[in-house]
């Protein structure tokens, strides 16, 4: 499932650079699908990733990762994995990174 966020956040990081290098603004529509998708990822990773260890389930999970997905998911990648959750974790913080290098390839790549 994890995979799956990071898919979405590449994605979509390469969207919204697809935009920004033609001079537009992203859709409002983009946007929202974006962080709606992004909440329902984080949730459904949550609840997969509880079976497979000891952490006890958040009540109301959407909206707890609605308001506190910053702290959330590097508290949980932290307390299941322990220092190996860095990893997972620094793939996250650079996967937006990476879509925005690609979204500069896919405009280079294309013609004008």
């Amino acid at each position: 499932m994890l995979v799956l966020l990071w898919i979405l956040i590449f994605v979509c990081h390469v969207a919204f650079g697809f935009y920004f290098f033609h001079g537009l603004e992203a859709p409002p529509e983009l946007e929202f699908l974006y962080r709606a998708a992004f909440v329902c990822a984080v949730v459904w990773w949550l609840r997969a990733d509880e079976r497979h260890s000891a952490v006890t389930p958040m009540y109301c999970q959407g909206m707890l990762v609605g308001i506190g997905w910053l702290i959330i998911i590097p508290y949980h990648l932290l307390k299941t994995r322990g220092v190996r959750g860095l990893i997972p974790l620094l793939a996250l913080m650079l996967s937006p990174i990476a879509g925005r290098i690609a979204s500069v390839f896919v405009y280079l790549a294309l013609p004008n």
